[in-house]
């Protein structure tokens, strides 16, 4: 029976609190509520650019791991070169291209997907698959460097492999990532 009358009690003074809550005529200070809206406003529509340079470093650490996997450039921890004769011999050039840029930006954009906030993931498809396009030039000027002899009409095979893939798999895994979130 106390536990009922304290519980009632209780209850009564939230009642009463929020009742002098909604008669009170004070505001939060207006510096307090403008920079509330701004952080908010920043948080919701993060920077281009900062996006772009995040995604950027992502790929670069991700492609450097995908490298040592991957028998090109010598860089390869397995020198294994059945999975690219495989494709090579059953799909065609043209197909092992597409397939080795969507490997290799796919990859970044799958843990993009996961490490990114939703609105700076939101911001990289609104870009169309320009952010991966973009990318991909910058990819390539690394495998020049390093020594990569590329040839145009492979070359425009992988990065559109690349771009597509890459797109494919953010747009995959953003799905993927909001499902999963809707059950935590």
């Amino acid at each position: 029976m106390k536990d009922k009358k304290q519980s009632s009690l209780q209850e009564n003074h939230y009642k009463d609190d929020y009742r002098n809550f909604l008669n009170s005529h004070e505001s939060a200070p207006r510096t307090l509520s403008h920079s509330i809206v701004e952080r908010v406003a920043a948080e919701l529509n993060p920077n281009k650019s900062i996006v772009f340079a995040k995604l950027l470093f992502l790929q670069l650490f991700v492609g450097i791991l995908t490298m040592l996997f991957c028998p090109q450039f010598q860089m390869s921890l397995t020198n294994n070169h059945q999975l690219f004769h495989y494709f090579h011999h059953n799909f065609g050039e043209y197909i092992c291209m597409m397939i080795c840029g969507a490997i290799f930006l796919g990859s970044g954009a799958v843990v993009a997907a996961y490490t990114l906030d939703l609105e700076e993931v939101r911001v990289i498809r609104r870009t169309n698959g320009l952010f991966y396009l973009a990318i991909s030039g910058i990819a390539l000027v690394g495998f020049l460097t390093f020594g990569a002899k590329l040839y145009l009409d492979l070359t425009l095979i992988w990065v559109i492999g690349a771009s597509l893939g890459a797109s494919v798999m953010l747009a995959l895994n953003n799905f993927l990532r909001r499902k999963l979130l809707q059950f935590v």
